[in-house]
């Protein structure tokens, strides 16, 4: 009896217990198990597709593999743990799996997180400039290929009258959008090291919560989102031998990390008034102490230009 002689079930049941390189080789064998592979849902499990700390998936590897995998409503969590990537690296992962994901969870450094903050602002003002206009929204894939030229539109719109970045961030949690990226996200976790920069970390944490808020197409006055009509029984429950041995191995890399600073971001924040204080076109000196400073010299990655994705300070 060939492989090729089992149903799709079984064959589904077997990829289960079959590790990243083993899956990608058996795809790559023959076009019927290439279907079975990236149109299956099922298989396409987080611990699977982004293993804890693997060196190996890099942004070009998620560009390569993640356009191949179904766009079908069965990724419904992201994890993405110690891995080399970018924010072109995330946003590439977004694009596949935004309209599906309910739950994100990363761990990364501090300045990826800063990078990525950055270009989620860019790209949200760009949603929200064509929404006015009543254009076409961009992906973030289109973002990701020529971040520059969507910076630069930005800037040049003058949208709400805000000239800095981190001002019209400020402005997200009380915008709605009506075709949102992030359809059903629920949860966005992100943990970084706390021996760093703690208060530019909080500053971080602050604008990615207005900015999962409103990605997902809510405001700070709606209620959480209602379940998805989409039924979640379809997908087969998680216990293969290779999703243990990662859960066991992400448990082990936590207990041996202690270091990390955790902030967990919902798209239905508290009720908060915005601060106002732009950024500086010149860097300022710290304070020696934090309590020396004020909302005016706080930290924050500062740009040359408004909304420039090149020149971080």
């Amino acid at each position: 009896m060939s492989l090729l002689s089992l149903p799709d079930q079984i064959l589904t049941q077997v990829t289960l217990n079959l590790e990243l390189k083993d899956l990608l080789a058996l795809g790559d064998s023959h076009t019927r198990l290439r279907d079975l592979v990236y149109k299956t849902p099922e298989i396409w499990t987080s611990d699977l597709l982004f293993p804890v700390a693997d060196g190996r998936i890099t942004d070009r590897f998620i560009k390569c593999i993640v356009p191949r995998i179904t766009r079908h409503y069965g990724i419904l969590s992201l994890k993405m743990i110690h891995l080399p990537l970018t924010w072109t690296g995330y946003f590439m992962v977004f694009d596949q799996f935004a309209h599906s994901v309910k739950h994100v969870h990363m761990k990364t450094s501090l300045s990826n997180l800063r990078q990525l903050v950055h270009h989620l602002g860019v790209f949200a003002g760009n949603l929200a400039v064509l929404q006015r206009s009543n254009r076409i929204p961009i992906t973030f894939r289109q973002y990701s290929f020529d971040p520059e030229e969507y910076a630069n539109e930005l800037a040049e719109s003058h949208y709400l009258g805000q000239s800095t970045l981190h001002n019209l961030i400020n402005q997200f949690p009380h915008m709605k959008l009506d075709d949102p990226p992030f359809e059903r996200l629920q949860v966005f976790n992100v943990d970084v090291k706390e021996d760093q920069d703690q208060q530019e970390q909080q500053h971080l944490f602050s604008q990615l919560e207005s900015l999962t808020c409103f990605l997902s197409g809510r405001t700070t006055n709606d209620a959480a989102p209602t379940p998805s009509p989409v039924p979640t029984n379809q997908i087969l429950k998680a216990n293969s031998k290779r999703q243990r041995e990662e859960e066991e191995e992400e448990e082990q890399h936590l207990n041996n990390n202690s270091k990390y600073m955790r902030h967990q971001t919902s798209p239905h924040p508290q009720q908060q008034q915005p601060t106002y204080y732009s950024y500086h076109r010149h860097q300022e000196p710290r304070p020696d102490h934090p309590e020396q400073g004020n909302l005016q010299q706080h930290h924050h990655h500062q740009i040359t230009r408004p909304y420039s994705t090149t020149n971080y300070v």
